[in-house]
């Protein structure tokens, strides 16, 4: 499953890297030969008022280092996104753990994109992935028990059988069809991740995950999947049974649902 043990993906791996690398001293050429004739050309002419002989005319000052930098940066943050999608690293993390390495990516915090320290990157996570699956199972199990929720099937305690989920889904443009609503969609994939996680089954193959896949899939809005049955409503809800009571009991068991319940009690 990880990375680093697929010698396709680690060969993919090194041209990418590579590829990025050469291109990023590219452009600190290219802008350098800028930079130098641009200086060539005033030094000829004198940089005559009115005429600044700019070989940039979209930002006359950037032309060199500076502007090499800016671009090496945004390229470096692509490179980086591409890469840990490729690896599939989110799928190995919490929900917050996910938008905090998305917020690093975002914001240039990632080192330099090296094969060393994205193989360092994977191999931390590797070995911490116990950890991470934990925290999504407490995750999702909070996402499942909604708090003073005034459906029947749900409970603030361990799992059961059913549970209904407000606000997640909406119809589509296709008669019929509902699709699962954006700032939902998190939910949903972490939550089958989670099933096949726990079912050692590894993490989803699939970009949203099979439950997303067959509820946006769906003709009717209803539909199931190895782990889940589910009914869409108009009014957003979105019905789920969980099809397998081993991982509801395993899951409860992981987040500590049946302590709680029995504390309450």
């Amino acid at each position: 499953m990880i990375f680093t043990t697929d010698i396709a993906k680690r060969e993919t791996l090194s041209a990418m890297i590579g590829t990025y690398q050469q291109a990023t001293r590219s452009i600190e050429e290219a802008y350098a030969m800028l930079e130098s004739a641009e200086k060539s050309l005033r030094s000829v002419f004198l940089d005559a008022p009115g005429y600044r002989f700019s070989t940039n005319e979209r930002n006359c000052t950037d032309v060199g280092k500076k502007a090499s930098n800016e671009i090496v940066a945004k390229l470096k943050k692509d490179a980086w996104a591409v890469i840990v999608e490729r690896m599939e690293l989110r799928r190995l993390l919490s929900i917050k753990r996910r938008t905090e390495l998305d917020s690093q990516i975002d914001k240039g915090e990632l080192p330099e994109l090296t094969e060393e320290n994205v193989l360092s990157l994977f191999e931390t996570s590797a070995a911490n992935v116990n950890t991470y699956l934990e925290e999504a199972v407490h995750e999702i199990f909070d996402f499942l028990r909604p708090p003073q929720s005034r459906y029947k099937t749900n409970t603030e305690f361990e799992l059961g059988k059913r549970v209904i989920l407000t606000w997640q889904v909406e119809k589509g443009w296709s008669r019929g069809k509902f699709r699962v609503n954006y700032h939902r969609e998190k939910y949903l994939t972490a939550l089958d991740n989670v099933f096949h996680m726990i079912d050692a089954k590894g993490p989803i193959k699939s970009y949203h995950g099979p439950l997303y896949d067959a509820i946006t899939g769906s003709p009717d809005g209803t539909g199931k999947t190895d782990y889940f049955k589910f009914r869409c409503c108009v009014n957003g809800n979105l019905h789920l049974e969980f099809l397998k009571p081993d991982l509801v009991a395993r899951l409860n068991a992981i987040a500590g649902g049946n302590r709680l319940r029995t504390d309450e009690a």
